[in-house]
């Protein structure tokens, strides 16, 4: 028997928490919604709705962003707010939900809005950015809106609480500075389009050309994610065509704060890595040391049905770190095909993917994984390092991951089929002994 009462109380600390149970790690949190899952349906006899972002507030409560499909023809910006519980926060809006629709005026007909992207401002006020259809046929501008606390339009931003920017393409991701002004990123064709905006809704005239800017780069390029660095520069993650045809790569474009091309970053300001298969790049993170960590997808055969989570990580001058996985790269499988949508790092310095496992490229279960910081899949979490989620009756889909807790993770999708599809929110207990430890111990 050890005689714990003589170790110092740090180390006494340090060794319960080894010792407590693991099997929690990766469970689903009974004290959150109906075992763990949350399901949430807007207004409408079919509505169909998806969370694409999630943001967290300091108390705890929750709120997913993305859109809702009220009439089966046009999608507008639909948020959903939610207490620490799982259940709606009718402090917002009165029930909970908001839906934020942009119209144009005739003889447009296509009027449609989608949020890619929810932002907390430190005072509270929620900003959603993404796009809006309608100013000119089949096409789309990126749209803003901003939301007070309590969930009502923000006139005091834009027109009427509402942004539009005449950019082909609108926006598939946005961040917010640290000085308050709001950053959009989408493309248009096969060019990076990108929007800075003033705290009142304004375009910031020091950035691109007035405000916006257009960067070509050719080709068939994809833009999924954006992220601030430290220094201002602007990181955006996608993918790239290659050789051969239909070949995909990972790409990284490092812009300055100016908008212009970085080419302090791999000699012009864009990074590729071609690991032999159809690789797709879905989300990206900037570490403490300025090193990128970009997750996505790697499949082998044509077509690209059968894909792995694929994670790797570049040094901050834009070279591939060959320490990180196997010679630079993660390749996750979990015995089915997988398709990732968000990266996160936990607090003790692991990673952690959220996506889905698909069938023939349809959505079939939540999926999270999770890596040590080098790489390596931590077969301590969930069942070998996965952790699958099944809502049910239907395809679901993992769009957001957030830290909800020191010990807590909560992930926001879809669950359902068409036409019947609505938010779908799960929270998780996944104990972190490593960091806890590292506090612990004196």
């Amino acid at each position: 028997m050890t005689n714990t009462a003589k170790l110092p109380l740090g180390l006494l600390l340090a060794v319960l928490l080894v010792a407590a149970p693991a099997a929690a790690d990766g469970m689903l949190d009974p004290s959150f919604g109906n075992g763990g899952l949350v399901t949430t349906a807007f207004p409408g006899p079919f509505s169909n709705d998806a969370a694409l972002s999630l943001v967290m507030l300091p108390d705890g409560r929750a709120v997913a962003a993305g859109y809702t499909n009220v009439n089966l023809e046009n999608t507008y910006m639909a948020v959903a707010r939610y207490l620490t519980t799982g259940a709606l926060d009718t402090t917002f809006d009165g029930d909970g939900l908001v839906i934020v629709p942009f119209i144009f005026p005739p003889p447009s007909t296509d009027n449609g809005s989608e949020a890619r992207a929810v932002l907390l401002q430190p005072d509270g006020r929620l900003v959603l950015v993404g796009w809006a259809a309608g100013g000119l046929p089949n096409q789309s501008v990126i749209a803003l809106a901003r939301l007070n606390a309590d969930g009502s339009l923000d006139t005091s931003f834009g027109t009427g609480g509402r942004v539009m920017t005449p950019m082909q393409g609108g926006a598939t991701a946005g961040l917010l500075q640290p000085d308050g002004r709001i950053v959009a990123v989408g493309q248009a064709g096969s060019s990076i389009s990108a929007a800075r905006y003033n705290t009142d809704g304004s375009l910031d005239p020091t950035f691109g050309n007035g405000g916006t800017l257009i960067v070509p780069l050719g080709g068939n390029f994809e833009i999924r994610d954006a992220k601030l660095q430290p220094d201002g520069k602007l990181v955006i993650a996608g993918t790239t065509p290659s050789s051969p045809f239909l070949s995909r790569d990972f790409a990284l474009v490092r812009l300055l704060p100016n908008g212009a091309l970085d080419t302090s970053f791999s000699g012009d300001g864009l990074a590729t890595a071609d690991f032999g298969g159809i690789e797709t790049g879905n989300s990206v993170i900037v570490l403490g040391d300025g090193r990128l960590v970009l997750a996505g997808s790697r499949g082998t055969a044509l077509p690209n049905t059968v894909t792995d989570f694929a994670i790797t990580r570049y040094m901050p001058d834009g070279s591939l770190d060959t320490s990180f996985g196997t010679a630079g790269l993660a390749l996750l499988d979990s015995g089915d095909p997988e398709y990732p949508e968000q990266l996160i790092q936990l607090f003790n310095g692991n990673l952690l993917v959220a996506g889905s496992t698909t069938n023939q490229g349809a959505l079939v279960d939540f999926l999270l994984a999770r890596l040590l910081p080098n790489g390596i899949l931590d077969a301590s979490f969930g069942t070998g390092g996965f952790l699958r989620t099944d809502f049910g009756g239907g395809a679901d889909g993992c769009y957001a991951v957030a830290i909800a807790a020191p010990d807590r993770i909560l992930t926001a999708g879809t669950k359902g089929g068409f036409p019947n599809v609505d938010f779908a929110l799960a929270r998780y207990i996944a104990t972190t002994p490593a960091a806890l430890l590292t506090f612990a111990v004196e």
